[in-house]
């Protein structure tokens, strides 16, 4: 089938069509610059799943072979434009070593993040979306990119003085909730729009911001919950969230509709599997097929490929999940409560099914942008649960609508973290700090600590 590029090309459109037939156009540079210049323009406009090493090299003016004099494959050529993306737009960044205060060391780093964002939107998407559709290499590289900017980012945390105040979230997540809300934008062709989050994100982040000598709730001893309860919680929803089971041989008496739903499970079930293993550019049909303890035939009766048994699995339980969030959510108890229990049930959930949880949230970047959409779309639903947060108080009401945004990009920047690297039974162990994120810019610092410790201290009781 051929690609969204190889199309774009094919009809005289897109970014490829400006590579004319006199290469006036192309790139300047050396072959290896101008593949490398190529990748990271195609992967912006087209998704980096969708672009060959064919459509590579003719955009850049060369031939596949000298694609191939250059680079081992498609994620070497990759790897070299995330280090050299990451490398130019991350060396402007100051770090934590000035005298400065942290509240504008800290602006001065998200201005010229996402300035650095909004100036090369192609680079900054290959940087915060289609690299993470990349194989171990890239994420290697990422990890040392991302890693560097969280310490940055600590140090102007850390840099508080004595008679001022500290803020209350780990670098992490305040780097999760800026790449979350600049992705977003960046998807959407909204990069103009970047500079202008700089306030929004300085309001949320100082939301958090705690008298100097405090204790840091999200990084105490009470900010996750002991292992055997968590692992509790997982396996008592675990027991509501069962694999389907093989249909019964031979003739029976099943109705066709449970028929389908039992065989569309098992393919869900089954997608999920392989992917975990494989990664979704390796997972092929007769992978899932088998995984799935299923027929071709079955398989192609209920999907034309392998992308829609993806979206179809990624979506498998999605609206149960919701569900069991919202009645969670909606139990009649006061505000903070209610976003504790929800979160309990969305973490415990995923840690319960850890192998659709890693296809929804890990696996969506290398399956393209529709999937990438998918999970969009389940940040912005989970969101909702938010709304009441800025009626809970007077200066509530004055913040940004962009806290939820940033709310949200920073829990799943922390579930990210850990299903992409196998922790997903650790999920459930962060719902004090990931509670305390949800809540504290809505009911403020003391009342967060206070209705965490009570909620905490209860759960750990319950289970003792």
């Amino acid at each position: 089938m051929a690609t969204s590029a190889s199309k774009a090309k094919a009809t005289g459109s897109g970014p490829a069509a400006a590579v004319g037939s006199g290469g006036s156009q192309r790139p300047r540079g050396s072959q290896r610059d101008r593949l490398v210049a190529a990748m990271t323009e195609l992967s912006a406009r087209h998704s980096y799943p969708a672009v060959s090493v064919a459509d590579v090299a003719s955009h850049a003016g060369v031939s596949s072979a000298t694609f191939y004099e250059q680079f081992t494959d498609k994620e070497d050529c990759l790897v070299a434009a995330y280090r050299l993306v990451a490398d130019r737009l991350l060396a402007g960044i100051p770090d934590g070593d000035s005298e400065a205060d942290w509240r504008e060391k800290l602006r001065r780093v998200l201005a010229q993040l996402l300035k650095s964002f909004e100036e090369e939107p192609d680079a900054g998407r290959l940087l915060l979306v289609e690299a993470l559709a990349g194989g171990p290499r890239v994420r290697a590289e990422r990890a040392r990119a991302v890693g560097d900017l969280r310490s940055r980012v600590q140090r102007i945390l850390d840099s508080a003085k004595r008679d001022g105040l500290q803020v209350d979230i780990p670098a992490p997540l305040i780097v999760g909730a800026v790449r979350s809300i600049a992705s977003s934008l960046l998807r959407s062709h909204n990069d103009d729009r970047l500079s202008r989050q700089v306030d929004g994100l300085m309001a949320w982040a100082c939301a958090y911001a705690v008298p100097v000598g405090e204790k840091r709730w999200s990084s105490g001893t009470n900010s996750t919950v002991p292992v055997p309860l968590a692992r509790e919680w997982t396996r008592s929803v675990a027991a509501f969230i069962q694999p389907p089971e093989r249909l019964p041989r031979g003739r029976h008496k099943l109705p066709a509709a449970a028929v389908v739903r039992t065989q569309r499970a098992r393919i869900a079930y089954g997608t999920a599997k392989v992917i975990v293993e494989k990664g979704y550019a390796a997972a092929t049909v007769t992978d899932i097929v088998a995984a799935a303890g299923i027929s071709r035939d079955v398989f192609y009766a209920q999907f034309s490929n392998k992308l829609e048994a993806y979206m179809a699995a990624q979506q498998f339980g999605t609206d149960e999940l919701l569900t069991a969030c919202a009645a969670a959510y909606f139990a009649p108890r006061a505000w903070p409560e209610r976003v504790w229990y929800a979160l309990q049930m969305l973490l415990t959930a995923m840690a319960a099914n850890p192998e659709l949880s890693h296809l929804r949230i890990v696996e969506c970047y290398a399956a393209g942008p529709a999937a990438i959409e998918q999970t969009e779309s389940l940040k912005r639903a989970a969101a909702i649960f938010l709304q009441e947060g800025y009626v809970q108080r007077e200066s509530a009401a004055s913040l940004p609508r962009l806290c939820s945004q940033a709310i949200i990009g920073a829990v799943f920047e922390l579930l990210y973290d850990r299903l992409a690297n196998g922790q997903a039974l650790d999920i459930p162990r962060q719902l004090p700090m990931l509670a305390h994120v949800a809540m504290t810019p809505f009911v403020g610092a003391q009342k967060a600590s206070e209705a965490l410790g009570a909620l905490r201290e209860t759960a750990v009781e319950r289970a003792s």
